[in-house]
């Protein structure tokens, strides 16, 4: 595929949205083995940089994969691995939309507008002027162009480190998968949610607090919500930089590795099983 999309979508083509906070975006350093990258796994850039990316347009997922400024994360381990298992016709397109910091609200359509015009961190703003200051909007415009070529398979959030502390946050973070869904119009029963924990407390993460809030989602189902097609990403075994609230390169690495194999667990437990086998085998 060149970087001009078609009207053609290809059913080979799997299409993952990201987003979230600060580890979504990725803050570990880039290594040569991240920069092996394979034809088959391409990311969609969704801000323009210096870099050469050009908003809206297909490129190689070399790192890094949501913004030019930003660094290693754990959807580049995710795209690699789903590549080493899924049939070799089979391409990974990544959207990422990530805000180093940010409420979970900013991805909320109809709550961001004021906050996002109430933040006052230069930084932050920096950030959100790259994505038009509604980071929701950029990752929903993104998304209508790259269904335009592939099919949306998944929705990965990274997101709680700020404030994934009470059932306000699982409704919110509800409420922005069935946006997505009904703008996109995809079936939810065939597109899971899939929720990563934050660097646990026994690692020394300072947010550990967050993870039972997180892990409450993938049982917060009722009659009143029609989604209930979520998955919580565990965190074990992915261990933290120096600052304790974000993990390492090798954490990001395996925290990508536990996104794809909890995909295939809730999508084709077949190829879950030959993902599992060769993960036991490398790591």
């Amino acid at each position: 595929m060149g970087t001009n999309h078609t009207d053609v979508q290809d059913q080979n083509f799997w299409v993952f949205l990201c987003f979230g906070q600060s580890n979504m975006a990725g803050q570990a350093p880039i290594e040569a083995q991240d920069l092996m990258v394979s034809d088959r796994f391409l990311s969609m850039a969704t801000t323009n940089g210096g870099d050469g990316r050009v908003l809206g347009k297909w490129r190689k997922a070399v790192p890094p994969l949501c913004r030019a400024d930003a660094h290693l994360g754990p959807a580049d381990w995710f795209g690699r691995t789903l590549l080493d298992v899924v049939p070799d016709d089979v391409r990974i397109g990544i959207v990422s939309v990530a805000v180093e910091g940010c409420p979970i609200t900013f991805f909320d359509k109809d709550q961001l507008a004021p906050l996002i015009a109430q933040e006052e961190q230069d930084w932050m703003n920096d950030i959100l002027d790259q994505y038009g200051r509604n980071p929701y909007e950029r990752l929903l415009s993104m998304a209508k162009i790259a269904a335009k070529d592939g099919v949306v398979k998944g929705i990965l959030l990274h997101q709680g480190e700020t404030d994934a502390y009470d059932h306000l946050w699982i409704k919110t973070v509800r409420k922005i998968y069935r946006d997505l869904q009904q703008e996109l119009q995809f079936d939810p029963a065939a597109v899971p949610l899939l929720v990563g924990e934050v660097v646990r407390s026994e690692y020394g993460g300072i947010c550990g607090h967050a993870n039972p809030t997180i892990n409450a989602i993938a049982h917060s189902a009722s009659p009143h919500d029609p989604y209930p097609n979520t998955y919580v990403v565990s965190s074990e075994g992915c261990l933290p930089c120096d600052d304790y609230l974000h993990f390492s390169g090798e954490g990001y690495r395996q925290l990508g590795r536990h996104y794809a194999l909890r995909y295939l667990e809730a999508t084709n437990p077949a190829l879950a099983e030959i993902c599992r086998q060769r993960l036991a085998k490398t790591l």
